[in-house]
């Protein structure tokens, strides 16, 4: 990536930062290509390696085979309509990481809930025959953690304008509480804990 967290600049200096203060270094024009967990070291596509301590990395994201089989993948994601996440099937949504779009929305977590939103009240406007609801913005709160019990927030619309919209909080303990409190409804709510 060219840049962590690639929302908004704003959004990326805030994490640049946060890195920099602990002595971390960024290596945003390098592509890891492997890692060997025995000598602790990560190879990068220049032919370099690098050691360290603790390798953080997010896989490529891909559809699982399931659905390229089912039919309803085209190069291997599910297209949908950018506004009401339907397929090309009648009845048929996709949502989160097994679809095409929208349009440079992430796969997070929080991105699928307000699909999901979305798609339920675009079924249950057909099933009425009610008018459709507004269409999917791709908005989002994210947490992160910076150390020392601190965690920073970005409230995000990655398609309500032109170009993805962020607005970032400092790191504090407040925002450490609502992290959990956020967590702790949504375990409530999908797993009854």
């Amino acid at each position: 990536m060219q840049r962590p967290v690639p929302v908004t600049d704003a959004v990326s200096q805030m994490f640049r930062d946060g890195l920099a203060e602990r002595g971390v270094e960024e290596l945003p024009q390098q592509v890891v290509i492997g890692i060997d967990p025995s000598t602790r070291t990560a190879q990068f596509a220049s032919g370099e390696t690098l050691s360290y301590d603790l390798f953080v990395g997010i896989p490529v994201h891909r559809a699982p085979d399931v659905l390229a089989a089912s039919g309803l993948t085209v190069n291997g994601w599910v297209p949908v309509d950018q506004a009401n996440l339907r397929t090309q099937f009648p009845g048929v949504y996709a949502l989160g990481d097994v679809c095409t779009g929208p349009r440079n929305v992430p796969k997070a977590g929080i991105f699928a809930e307000s699909a999901a939103l979305v798609v339920a009240d675009e079924i249950a406007a057909v099933i009425s025959g009610a008018e459709p609801p507004a269409p999917f913005e791709g908005s989002g709160v994210c947490y992160a953690e910076f150390g020392a019990g601190l965690v920073s927030k970005v409230e995000v619309s990655f398609l309500r304008g032109e170009r993805p919209e962020a607005q970032p909080y400092d790191p504090s303990r407040e925002y450490a509480l609502e992290k959990r409190q956020f967590g702790a409804t949504r375990r409530a709510r999908w797993f009854g804990r």
